[in-house]
């Protein structure tokens, strides 16, 4: 853990979920040193790799209580060790992360991408009573969420809104198919509007009998293959799902993406989907959701439509499968746009970060 820079200690609830690619790629970009640590067992780490990643699960798959247990466990896995702060990715452990952080004497930085920031606080106040006094800096990757971050407490000197890093060399562009091919990628659950997708695609499809829309996710709410409709339903590759993602994008005319907003409250903080299809220079069809607005812009790198109408969606699919000039003019302005949310922009905005708060803590 020796480094020329602090080392930032990384703590996540679990190393690594497969649509955690924003947590991957800054978090091993940054210059800093760097140890994580994860609360639950470590997976997925073939697709995203980082030697040395500590668990706290134990041989008999137990965890520590949250907070000070697993503050104590936290340290003697580090040993002698110590880091100059801690980062926390994802408002699930909250408990833990405030916990550590008072143990090292240290300051606590805390990520909020979605879910724990857009219900989280609401269904679960107690594990929000007082974190934002033990927090020095609130992370967001969009000005919605700061929002959220600030109704939940968070002051405007706390917030600092830092994108989620986009690795634009692996999405990259290939020419435009001419075949009407539509792609959706995404958990299956109700923000994804999956059921405004089907609905609209019943109209692109009495309009473009040969059109084809493929939809790669998993969730409780999957979809079922429909070749007669022209749908296929993909589950994630285990072995090579990034690639099987970027394959998929490179297949497609344009791509999808019908968020709303659940019952819960849930929402997008940014939805990576749309900017991986505008990295790989393909027009995106979403909508004016939460965040989404300020990661495609309308009528210059996509279309963006009303949440919850699925008429909208269609006429917005129909229009690009159209119009060869126009979804062209889209891919490549929104090839251009993806740039600013490369990984390596991510990475050093957080290293600036990193050395703001550890320079203000020094002057304590």
């Amino acid at each position: 853990m020796t480094s020329a820079t602090p080392t930032v200690l990384h703590y996540v609830t679990q190393w690594l979920w497969l649509s955690d690619t924003f947590v991957h790629g800054p978090v091993t970009a940054t210059e800093h040193g760097k140890v994580i640590v994860s609360r639950g067992e470590i997976i997925n780490q073939h697709v995203y790799p980082y030697p040395g990643v500590i668990s706290l699960t134990g041989p008999d798959g137990s965890l520590p209580d949250e907070g000070d247990t697993t503050a104590d466990a936290i340290v003697e896995k580090l040993g002698g060790a110590r880091p100059a702060l801690v980062h926390l990715h994802h408002g699930y452990g909250l408990p833990d992360a405030r916990a550590l952080a008072r143990r090292l004497s240290v300051p606590l930085i805390t990520s909020f991408w979605g879910y724990d920031i857009t219900a989280l606080p609401k269904s679960d106040p107690e594990r929000f009573a007082g974190a934002f006094e033990d927090i020095d800096r609130v992370v967001v990757p969009s000005r919605y969420l700061a929002r959220l971050a600030r109704e939940a407490g968070a002051s405007e000197e706390q917030i600092r809104i830092i994108p989620g890093g986009l690795d634009c060399a692996f999405f990259e562009p290939t020419p435009l198919p001419a075949e009407p091919r539509v792609a959706f990628v995404g958990r299956f659950v109700e923000k994804k509007g999956i059921d405004v997708l089907l609905r609209a695609w019943e109209s692109v499809r009495a309009e473009i009998p040969d059109a084809e829309l493929t939809l790669l996710g998993y969730g409780e709410q999957a979809p079922e293959t429909d070749a007669a409709a022209g749908i296929r339903v993909l589950t994630p590759d285990p072995d090579e799902p990034r690639k099987q993602v970027r394959d998929l994008l490179r297949w497609s005319r344009l791509y999808v993406s019908p968020s709303r907003t659940a019952a819960s409250g849930d929402g997008e903080g940014q939805h990576m989907g749309n900017l991986e299809a505008q990295a790989s220079g393909r027009p995106v069809v979403t909508t004016a959701h939460t965040a989404i607005p300020e990661f495609v812009l309308d009528g210059e790198t996509g279309l963006v439509v009303p949440e919850n109408d699925d008429t909208a969606v269609a006429e917005a699919i129909l229009a690009l499968l159209r119009d060869d000039e126009r979804s062209a003019a889209l891919a490549k302005n929104g090839t251009a746009w993806a740039q600013n949310f490369d990984v390596a922009v991510a990475a050093r905005r957080h290293d600036e970060l990193y050395a703001e708060v550890v320079d203000a803590n020094a002057t304590r």
